[in-house]
């Protein structure tokens, strides 16, 4: 019995860290393509910079 145990502890611990895992792949992937738009940088109108 307690080596039944055991491995279902094991089995369990696995199970969770490969759904942790797939979790953080999804978000990651959900993420992405929102980020991208934070790196483009519109070049300042000339008016804009004599103000400035």
């Amino acid at each position: 019995m307690y080596i039944f145990i055991h491995n279902f502890k094991k089995i369990r611990e696995s199970l969770l860290a490969s759904l942790a895992s797939l979790i953080a792949l999804v978000a990651f992937t959900a993420v992405s393509p929102a980020s991208i738009w934070i790196l483009y940088e519109p070049e300042i109108p000339d008016a804009l910079k004599k103000v400035s």
